[in-house]
């Protein structure tokens, strides 16, 4: 495991609670859409709008796992900032484009298997949804990065829906 993914699994292994695990979740979220507002920095052109297109996917998944929260009556208190940021990626602001895209691949991969965790552990059975369509925009996001890293080919069904 990375560095990246061991923090993030920190974050999710420490959670007991329904409500601890949809903190983790919103931590690693909001980390994600600052992190891809910061690899928007260094990288250019069509990469660059989609890191803006994928920090603002990022922030509504946050925004999704706020309002669970908010439905279990535990409104979060505190929300990621860049402190957090580089603690989960540090050196991610002002990397090279391979690096930029190769950390942001970490942290995708990360919060798919966060996700999952979430999956096995979640009481709420209704938050699970959410879960699931969080999990599935990050599998999304990392198809792209994988590609633009060379590492994957995109898919037809990916590129024009069917």
């Amino acid at each position: 495991m990375s560095g990246t993914a061991d923090r993030v699994a920190a974050l999710f292994a420490a959670a007991r609670t329904d409500a601890g695990l949809l903190q983790a979740a919103l931590r690693v979220e909001e980390v994600a859409a600052l992190a891809y507002a910061a690899a928007a920095e260094s990288l250019a052109g069509a990469e660059r709008a989609q890191a803006l297109g994928f920090a603002d996917h990022e922030r509504e998944h946050a925004a999704a796992f706020d309002t669970m929260l908010q439905a279990l009556t535990v409104p979060a208190r505190e929300h990621a900032g860049q402190a957090q940021l580089d603690a989960l990626l540090p050196g991610l602001r002002g990397a090279g484009r391979r690096d930029t895209l190769r950390r942001l691949a970490e942290l995708e991969g990360a919060a798919i298997a966060g996700h999952q965790q979430i999956g096995r552990r979640l009481r709420a059975l209704d938050a699970l949804r959410t879960v699931a369509a969080v999990m599935a925009g990050g599998a999304q996001h990392l198809v792209v990065l994988r590609h633009a890293l060379g590492q994957t080919e995109l898919t037809h069904a990916y590129e024009t829906g069917r």
